[in-house]
């Protein structure tokens, strides 16, 4: 039981990975925020790389990008179980 339910939230988990993926692209609703939070976090932890990248692939925008996504999924996730867990209440 305890491993049927893990896969049915990582399942879960990973379809809202990917639904914020897909939200945060360019010219989604949630780019703009998302456009914002990478910029501010480069320009606050830019100083700590060592080497010169190119622009948009260096390890900081990266790991904030990936940071701000995972945060969007697990918004989409509590937000879901929530709406499901009302509709299950109703019955």
């Amino acid at each position: 039981m305890q491993t049927a339910k893990f896969v049915k939230n990582t399942a879960g988990f990973l379809a809202c990975l990917i639904m914020a993926f897909m939200l945060s692209r360019y010219n989604m609703p949630l780019y703009p925020v998302t456009s914002w939070l990478v910029d501010h976090s480069y320009q606050y932890f830019s100083h700590c790389q060592a080497d010169v990248y190119e622009p948009g692939s260096d390890p900081v925008t990266f790991a904030s990008l990936l940071t701000v996504i995972v945060c969007y999924a697990l918004i989409l996730l509590f937000f879901f179980k929530w709406i499901i867990g009302k509709i299950k209440n109703k019955k």
